[in-house]
């Protein structure tokens, strides 16, 4: 949201590999060899052999038995020459080949079989295919039908079963080491410099593809990170190693678990072993587990461990969700769906927009709670004057960000206090009574706190700046708190892996320029996690080069508190359609998480384009025009209730 908000989607962007290339999102077989001509001289031949039979029997004479049995014999060799002539012209179909396009399959009987009206025929009778044939298939001396749904069946000693397209890759089908895979449409995928083909066309993955796989009938891609896109009708989406094993997989009594970069993990007199070198797990592991994407170990005492990024901390059993923390996410179940605008801005569409419209518009998206940046005590009242007008009895909560524009990092951590207290007294003045929530900052680490690395080493943060950093979010968490301590204060960074940053303001420790930090700071405690999270980093809960780290097991372990991810958004130079895809698939994954970590609300980036490279909307920029990222989104509130 504002400058800070650019800085961290292109840190975003840094983190997961370097600059993502633009996503955009028949059956074959070969042509029969059917001629035209020998059709016409096979019907010559048999139209001279009947009439030779007709004149044979009128001129033959006679009644007697020899005459009858002569005839006989006569006709007989006319039928077998007949017969002879018919079948000199066939030869058997090549394999591949398909009707249509062919107008038959010529079998190695020198058979035909055709299609007519859905029925497999043979030599013109039918054949009982237990589906409505929409194709006929010669593959390897055998042959095939299926149906418009892509069912196939293969005829064996003239009986039908159930089967798969023959000319599909196997399960398991990676390229390279192989040159090409081939789907169920037979259809050949390549890999050429990182850009995945289909049929010789760029279906514009969005990552630098390291290889292509093929894995239940469906055409995954994977880039050197780890980071896993699936080919769905078209479209690239985000999503795991499809090899990787479910949630809930335990050894034993399996032999071994397989995680989302399909890596074996297994356990051998108490050690757990990653492709078959000890992690070093501090306890004699008698289980591991495997749960949301992540590793977990227990020793026969039942002290737990998770495994993040290779390191190994204490942690609980993840199956074991709390009570309270079910209850609160019920609780705050109205909050889930949330939205992000620009409500208090005195510029641009938000400034003819009105309140009004705007809570038009978020009822009919199915927006609970709707975040919008204040950096005065101005602003903050253009959402007072909303939530007493408009928004009063909508249904929609306000989110109030402060965002504190005139921060100067480079002051010391008391004078970074003072600004930020007084800042945030000043709105909270204004909004006592309205809002139980406010967010104290927007993406502060992204502007040089975090200047190097990906953010999960305490190495990475600037000490120069620390002290300003923790200072002006302290103040305004006091700030806040001076006029109602009943409002809940949240803090956020946008990097991808800046937890590290929150973990070192909660426990009180300053950076130091090493993997150490130094302790004996004030520690800085808040009410609500927050985080921010980018279609350009990849997935939450399989974040970092190697897909090992759940961002959200460690902000709920870390710190205990309900999380809200108070902006996401789709790639921007993406598809329309993938855009949409996105929505989906992300609202989906976090309404599946909500109760698992304690995930209460979701916000999407944004409601209305606002141009310079801010176009992650669903919105056009003038406030009106629907992108198909709208009707993803408001599809998926009208079907999942919170």
């Amino acid at each position: 949201m504002g400058a800070e908000v650019k800085a961290g989607k292109n840190a975003a962007v840094a983190v997961t590999g370097g600059a993502v290339p633009p996503a955009r999102v028949g059956m074959r077989g070969a042509v029969s060899s059917d001629n035209s001509l020998a059709t016409r001289r096979r019907f010559l031949a048999g139209l001279f052999a009947g009439a030779g039979s007709a004149v044979l029997a009128a001129c033959g004479g006679g009644s007697t038995g020899s005459s009858v049995t002569g005839t006989g014999t006569s006709t007989a060799n006319a039928s077998m020459s007949q017969r002879a002539a018919a079948t000199a012209t066939l030869s058997e179909s090549a394999s591949g080949t398909t009707v249509p396009s062919a107008s038959y399959i010529v079998d190695g009987n020198l058979v035909k079989w055709t299609l007519s009206s859905g029925a497999v025929l043979r030599a013109g009778a039918n054949t009982g295919c237990p589906v409505t044939a929409t194709l006929i298939l010669y593959y390897n001396h055998t042959i095939y039908a299926a149906n418009s749904a892509g069912a196939f069946y293969i005829n064996q000693n003239n009986v039908w079963s159930a089967t798969q397209d023959p000319r599909e890759s196997s399960q398991g089908t990676i390229v390279p080491p192989a040159a090409s895979l081939i789907d169920g449409n037979g259809v050949a995928w390549t890999l050429n410099a990182g850009t995945v083909y289909r049929k010789g066309v760029n279906t514009y993955c969005p990552v630098l593809a390291s290889w292509i796989l093929y894995w239940n009938h469906t055409v995954y891609a994977e880039d050197a990170s780890g980071l896993w896109y699936v080919n769905q009708a078209g479209s690239w989406l985000s999503t795991y190693d499809p090899r990787e094993s479910a949630s809930g997989t335990t050894v034993p009594p399996s032999s071994a678990i397989t995680d989302g970069v399909s890596i074996p993990w297994t356990l051998s007199n108490g050690a757990v072993l990653r492709n078959g070198v000890n992690t070093g797990c501090p306890v004699a592991a008698s289980l591991v587990l495997y749960w949301n994407h992540t590793i977990y170990a227990c020793d026969a005492s039942g002290h737990w461990y998770i495994n993040q990024a290779n390191v190994w901390s204490a942690s609980s059993d993840p199956r074991n969700a709390t009570s309270s923390t079910v209850a609160n996410a019920a609780a705050s179940s109205a909050l889930f769906y949330g939205m992000n605008g620009h409500m208090a801005w005195t510029s641009g569409i938000y400034k003819t927009m009105t309140a009004a419209q705007q809570v038009a518009i978020l009822q009919d998206l199915g927006v609970t709670n709707y975040r919008a940046d204040v950096a005065d005590s101005g602003m903050a009242q253009t959402v007072a004057n909303a939530l007493n007008g408009a928004f009063k009895g909508s249904g929609i909560s306000i989110l109030p960000c402060i965002n504190p524009m005139n921060w100067d990092q480079t002051s010391s951590e008391s004078t970074s206090y003072a600004y930020g207290y007084q800042l945030a007294q000043s709105i909270a003045q204004v909004l006592k009574g309205l809002v139980s929530v406010i967010e104290c900052g927007n993406e502060l680490d992204a502007n040089g706190v975090e200047s190097t690395g990906a953010g999960n080493s305490p190495a990475d943060y600037n000490p120069a700046y620390w002290p300003a950093f923790r200072g002006v979010i302290r103040g305004m968490i006091d700030g806040v708190k001076s006029v109602d301590p009943t409002i809940k204060c949240g803090v956020n960074v946008g990097i991808p892996l800046d937890y590290t940053a929150l973990q070192m303001l909660w426990n009180g420790q300053t950076p130091n320029g090493t993997a150490t930090p130094t302790s004996g700071a004030t520690p800085l405690q808040w009410d609500v996690t927050m985080y921010h999270w980018y279609e350009t980093s990849g997935d939450i809960v399989r974040a970092g080069s190697q897909g090992l780290t759940n961002v959200l097991q460690i902000l709920a372990t870390s710190f205990g508190k309900p999380i809200w991810i108070t902006e996401w958004g789709y790639y921007t130079g993406d598809t329309a359609a993938n855009q949409a895809a996105y929505v989906s698939n992300t609202l989906k994954e976090y309404y599946s998480l909500r109760n698992t970590y304690n995930l209460q609300a979701v916000f999407m980036y944004e409601l209305i384009d606002m141009g310079g490279g801010d176009d992650f909307g669903v919105l056009l920029a003038d406030g009106v025009t629907h992108k198909s990222s709208y009707a993803a989104y408001k599809n998926f509130t009208a079907a999942n209730a919170v």
